[in-house]
């Protein structure tokens, strides 16, 4: 009897092993269906997430359509710099929400935004001549709308632009020029400085903040000349972005100034600004 009772009990202690074995090894089975869930979300966020730059230029001008991956705000930045007939737009599905015209460079035409015109778009700067300025205007859209952006015009030595920012942009290295080749500089942020608030107020180059110092050799042209650097500065400010010292005030280097960076894999990226006694944002 005694043996009988002591093999029950061994089976019913078994059995409750068996038991708490298979739970524990379910629930761990659960736990990590549940950790792969979540990193394929976080993949997913983060691709949605991702910020690119749509960018059209007097070199790179026509049409390029933009598609709302989800419910997000993108920027668009305009600049209608010409020196003939030329013109830009932004429609969002069929209605056109950004406009500008202009026949020439002394044509006083601004922006016009959602029906209105924005006042410090173009403005004069003496002797009937009228200078633009990049502007940046906010756009909320809804998953799958459709933004449409068109440049085109005989720009002449003008630096037009429009660039469209937002997420699920797949951001090419296009502009990592191979050795030799010279690709302008793209995604907004770029400034122009004439007179610096520091370093003796000389002009003061802030790149985009998609630019990092390691993408560079620290050699700087200025219209083709060389030694122009007063301070490569190692650090990132002003929105997150890279700051380079010229040796002079801005007015100095006259217009228009090319800028041209050597890159540290070779080749160089060129911005233009049409006046250096100007600030100039891109």
């Amino acid at each position: 009897m005694q043996t009988s009772s002591r093999q029950l009990r061994l089976i019913i202690l078994a059995i409750f092993l068996v038991s708490v074995t298979l739970t524990t090894w379910a629930q761990a089975q659960e736990a990590a269906g549940d950790s792969q869930m979540t990193s394929v979300d976080e993949v997913l966020d983060g691709d949605d997430s991702q910020q690119g730059t749509i960018n059209l230029t007097s070199d790179n001008q026509g049409s390029r359509i933009y598609t709302a991956t989800s419910d997000c705000e993108v920027t668009i930045s305009s600049c209608l710099e010409t020196y003939g007939n030329a013109e830009l737009s932004v429609t969002v599905n069929d209605e056109k929400v950004i406009s500008w015209a202009r026949s020439h460079d002394k044509d006083p035409a601004k922006l016009i935004v959602n029906g209105k015109e924005v006042a410090e778009s173009n403005q004069e700067v003496g002797g009937g001549d009228f200078t633009p300025t990049a502007q940046k205007t906010k756009l909320k859209l809804k998953k799958g709308d459709k933004v449409t952006l068109n440049l085109t015009g005989d720009f002449g030595r003008a630096n037009p632009h429009l660039s469209l920012t937002g997420p699920g942009i797949e951001q090419k290295d296009a502009d990592q020029g191979s050795s030799g080749e010279t690709v302008m500089g793209s995604g907004g942020g770029f400034l122009w400085k004439p007179i610096s608030d520091s370093r003796g107020g000389v002009a003061v180059i802030l790149l985009p903040p998609k630019y990092r110092h390691e993408q560079f050799n620290k050699k700087i042209w200025i219209n083709g000349q060389a030694g122009e650097v007063l301070e490569w500065r190692p650090v990132y400010a002003n929105g997150n972005r890279m700051h380079i010292f010229l040796k002079k005030k801005g007015a100095q280097y006259g217009g228009p100034v090319k800028i041209e960076l050597g890159l540290a894999k070779g080749g160089k990226i060129q911005w233009n600004v049409a006046n250096g006694a100007q600030r100039t944002e891109k």
